[in-house]
């Protein structure tokens, strides 16, 4: 059932970033400018890949090692409108992989593994009041995964699913854009954040910062883990974002997308000295017409995200555990098949 999932939410995907990025017939495959519809308002643009990759190792290989498949998928899809003093920014950011590996002779029965998992969605409403550099603008992010998440290669213990966690992050400030490649918002006072946690096993636990649940003395619940928690404070995002990083048709770097962004929250009701980070980078690389090359890399802290962190005394030997927050690092890189129309 599971690899059925997994198998549906690819082919979902696929079907997303097929119409994501399309371009109209007559733009200009090397213009930096984004693609527009007939009243110049709306823009739209976007990176997608697809990639696959195999590793045989047959019944007599001295040096070992394990058959598997890999397949990944990511896409970056940008919507905005801009009109007078209304700007309107909105972008979806979703990434999905899967492997599956053992055994040459066993590996069609193997479950397929999720490797990859990323749900992001951002809408920015903005109003110029300075120029076209400053606006008042009001900011929604939210942030989640599709597919439930087990600390492999233990598959009962589940770590994450749908919703949990999810995060959502709204706020009004002020938006200053110096040029059209960079973005900084900022809602130093009028921010919320909420996580959700709607897997009651994990709310239970206490995971992603929400009250655990009430036990009795013999470890039965008589109160239900919080499947929520609420934050207020100060929140900042600098977004940067080039389809083309240089002008010149000729260049090789004109063939090379790139966008990044920070977000950075203080939840001012409690410990606002712990600051959450995430930091994401997206790299497209176009080799010729049918090759490309994604990057995609992600770094988050959270301290109400804890993690098992082992003990041990000065020979190495394990001595025991705690909780605490670490710091969250993950990295994708694809090459496969690319196709513009």
């Amino acid at each position: 059932m599971q690899s059925m999932n997994n198998t549906a939410i690819l082919f979902f995907l696929s079907l997303m970033a097929t119409s994501g990025v399309a371009r109209s017939n007559n733009s200009n495959e090397n213009d930096d400018t984004p693609n527009y519809n007939a009243d110049s308002t709306w823009s739209w643009g976007g990176i997608f890949g697809a990639n696959f990759s195999q590793v045989a190792i047959g019944e007599y290989w001295a040096a070992g090692g394990l058959s598997s498949y890999s397949v990944n998928t990511i896409l970056n899809f940008n919507v905005g409108y801009k009109k007078k003093k209304v700007s309107f920014d909105n972008s979806i950011n979703i990434g999905y992989g899967m492997i599956k590996q053992g055994e040459k002779n066993a590996l069609s029965s193997q479950e397929w593994l999720k490797s990859d998992d990323k749900l992001e969605f951002t809408s920015k409403l903005g109003y110029q009041i300075k120029g076209e550099k400053l606006s008042i603008s009001g900011l929604v992010n939210f942030k989640s995964q599709a597919a439930p998440g087990f600390n492999y290669p233990n598959e009962t213990t589940l770590t994450s699913n749908f919703l949990a966690p999810g995060y959502l992050v709204f706020g009004g400030g002020i938006d200053y854009k110096p040029n059209a490649a960079l973005s900084m918002f900022l809602a130093p006072i009028s921010s919320g954040k909420i996580t959700f946690v709607h897997d009651q096993k994990l709310a239970d636990a206490g995971s992603f910062g929400v009250q655990p649940a009430e036990r009795n003395e013999s470890g039965e619940i008589i109160k239900p883990g919080a499947r929520y928690r609420a934050e207020f404070g100060g929140f900042l995002r600098i977004v940067y974002k080039k389809e083309n990083l240089s002008g010149n048709s000729e260049s090789p770097l004109n063939d090379i997308s790139f966008q990044s962004n920070i977000d950075l929250f203080s939840n001012y009701l409690n410990s606002p000295e712990n600051i959450d980070v995430n930091v994401g980078l997206l790299l497209g690389m176009k080799v010729n017409k049918y090759i490309s090359v994604t990057i995609s890399a992600n770094a988050i802290y959270d301290h109400d995200t804890s993690f098992k962190i082992i003990e041990r005394d000065g020979d190495g030997n394990e001595t025991g555990f705690h909780l605490g927050p670490r710091l969250q690092i993950k990295e994708v890189l694809g090459v496969g098949f690319s196709y513009k129309f």
